[in-house]
């Protein structure tokens, strides 16, 4: 049983490295160490996603002039030892969730997807379809999280795996599908599918605090469950903050296994 649960964590962690490595500027994959970076002014676009104890020095270096995040992996071989260089090192915990799975096999749309609050049946979730609709994804997205100057590079980062500007017949499917939530324009939340191959990963589902409980958050995470879908995805992870980890597993999701994420102290 042991040997089981470890397999299954093993293989959402992989789903989770490939759909990191896929929308990559630059990355680098060897047994010990693998990294993705798109070089945007933002945390979660820039993450040490594998490495050792050994290998903290070289990848505090490669993500030594943008933000970023390093993962690591509560229970796995030598995760102490990689845990005391961090903090060694004058990195900090930013956060613990869940890595939760889904085999998309087992996926339907519910039949009862109609909001019963009025506000929220006049809320629409349509995917980004040009770097305008990016830009206000983007906008709304890291609206909290990043200096005003860089939300343009954030956008920059993220357009070249949307397929936008390619030519519709055949062209190949995007690696990203942004999701925007609007209600009479407004952008109200977000999120995205990220597709590679058989994995696939629901991003960023953010709904704006007045109008959560409104079953937004599902809808969004239900056209990110879709895309991958037609993507032709076998299986779907996610990480799930303490917030949204309940509608996941009302959506079939279930935790495999742990990650933090530890990060740059703030400067005082």
């Amino acid at each position: 049983m042991c040997n089981e649960t470890e397999a299954t964590a093993a293989a959402a962690r992989g789903h989770y490295l490939r759909t990191h490595l896929a929308r990559a500027e630059r990355w680098g994959e060897t047994p010990s160490l693998v990294w993705a970076r798109t070089g945007a002014r933002h945390a979660e676009l820039n993450r040490v996603l594998w490495f050792t104890a050994d290998d903290v020095p070289a990848c505090l270096e490669l993500m030594d002039d943008v933000p970023a995040l390093w993962s690591l992996w509560p229970g796995t071989e030598g995760f102490a030892d990689v845990e005391a260089a961090m903090r060694e090192s004058g990195l900090a915990a930013v956060e613990e969730e869940p890595l939760m799975t889904l085999p998309l096999a087992r996926w339907a749309l519910p039949t009862d997807d109609v909001p019963t609050d009025r506000d929220a049946s006049e809320v629409t979730i349509q995917a980004c379809r040009s770097l305008r609709d990016l830009d206000r994804w983007a906008r709304f997205w890291a609206a909290e999280d990043a200096a005003s100057e860089h939300l343009p590079g954030i956008t920059a980062a993220l357009a070249p795996f949307t397929g936008f500007g390619l030519p519709e017949s055949g062209s190949a499917a995007p690696i990203v599908t942004h999701f925007l939530a609007l209600h009479s324009g407004r952008v109200v939340g977000c999120s995205a599918a990220v597709v590679a191959g058989v994995s696939a990963a629901v991003e960023h589902v953010i709904v704006a605090a007045e109008w959560r409980s409104r079953r937004i958050g599902t809808r969004l995470t239900e056209a990110a469950l879709d895309r991958a879908v037609l993507g032709g995805a076998k299986t779907c992870v996610l990480t799930a903050s303490p917030e949204g980890e309940g509608l996941y597993r009302r959506l079939g999701f279930s935790e495999v296994c742990r990650v933090q994420s530890y990060g740059r102290r703030p400067v005082a």
